[in-house]
């Protein structure tokens, strides 16, 4: 499949982009490199942290509905760390 790049336009506060002119001097980037790089880590941060919230909705209905472990059979699990017969998780 072949990407196709999109051009986006954003405007920034005169002290922003003053300061990521002087950043990109800094780093030897451009100002493009920069915002892309930024933007990049941005989304994956926020994908990340949406996946997250998605996982622990749906453990939450599971505990809700009662499918959790108990605390002894997770003391017990845990007891056998770095044993020569630990035991698979529970």
């Amino acid at each position: 499949m072949v990407k196709v790049n999109k051009i986006v336009t954003v405007k920034l506060e005169v002290d922003t982009n003053e300061k990521l002119q002087h950043l990109s001097k800094l780093k030897s980037r451009s100002p493009h490199w920069l915002m892309k790089k930024a933007i990049d880590d941005y989304v994956a941060k926020e994908e990340k942290i949406e996946k997250l919230k998605e996982e622990t909705l749906v453990r939450w209905k599971e505990a809700e509905c009662g499918k959790v472990i108990s605390h002894d059979e997770v003391i017990e699990w845990l007891s056998n760390w770095g044993s020569d017969c630990e035991k698979n998780r529970p």
